[in-house]
């Protein structure tokens, strides 16, 4: 990584940082958050996306001081929009606010894992029940090539390109559902989802299981058959679920390894 470590205590050189670069989180915040982008970006909007990067990388498994000064001074600004961004960190669930002692990042136990996907799982759930009238025939047939074309590059691990295909066809969803309140609470997640998202891919058959179950949700949703979509979704999630908790916690013997 080429991020400067000053505003990050104690930092360490984990599997993350040598397997990723700012390629990744870049493109990761693009797909995320590109459709919520001013057209003109301020100061604040700036240092959000960049700590955003920062600490996606980073991992949720290490507890690391982030320094409004040390960070400020790097990204060439005031104090006032990096407190703004640790601010919008904090509310994501990235980043905790200690009174006395200042920012730092958040870490995660396997019970923030349970959680975190379990609300996943109901809110998409009900975003695809939602949507499936309003999805068009052509978009879900494109994305389906879209999937084949990743698959046919799987020996090459093409980790941007699976993320790319795997979060559009989340959002596609998710924005198709048409409830403000159900795409605001799933916007609350879309960190710490990707967070875990983006380690687990570093683990062997995740990418190729995903996009098995995303094949069988993409099918089931063009032949019209709803409740069918719903329970490929729900496995799908608790596929995601259990690769995560054995993959980076250790919790369970998951079949799909």
């Amino acid at each position: 990584m080429a991020y400067p470590s000053a505003g990050m205590e104690h930092r360490k050189h984990d599997s993350m940082a040598e397997a990723y670069d700012e390629r990744v989180s870049a493109e990761l915040f693009h797909l995320l958050w590109g459709q919520d982008r001013s057209a003109i970006p301020t100061v604040g909007d700036y240092a959000y996306e960049e700590l955003w990067k920062r600490v996606i990388l980073i991992g949720g498994s290490e507890e690391q001081r982030l320094s409004d000064v040390t960070l400020a001074d790097q990204l060439g600004m005031s104090r006032t929009p990096v407190r703004q961004a640790l601010e919008r960190l904090v509310q994501e669930g990235l980043v905790r606010a200690d009174p006395r002692r200042g920012f730092w990042t958040r870490t995660f136990t396997a019970q923030d894992i349970h959680e975190i996907y379990d609300l996943r799982g109901a809110l998409e759930g009900l975003a695809l029940r939602l949507a499936a009238s309003r999805l068009s025939q052509e978009d879900l047939q494109a994305h389906l090539e879209a999937l084949y074309a990743v698959r046919a590059e799987l020996e090459a691990r093409p980790v941007i390109r699976f993320l790319q295909v795997d979060i559009r066809f989340h959002m596609l969803i998710t924005r198709a559902s048409g409830n403000g309140r159900l795409i605001h609470s799933l916007s609350l997640l879309r960190s710490q989802i990707c967070l875990f998202q983006v380690q687990d891919t570093l683990y062997p058959k995740r990418m190729e299981i995903a996009l098995q179950d995303h094949e069988q949700i993409l099918l089931a949703l063009l032949a019209g058959h709803v409740d069918e979509a719903a329970e490929c979704l729900a496995r799908h999630i608790r596929h995601a679920k259990e690769g995560v908790l054995a993959d980076i916690f250790a919790e369970g013997n998951h079949t799909l390894s």
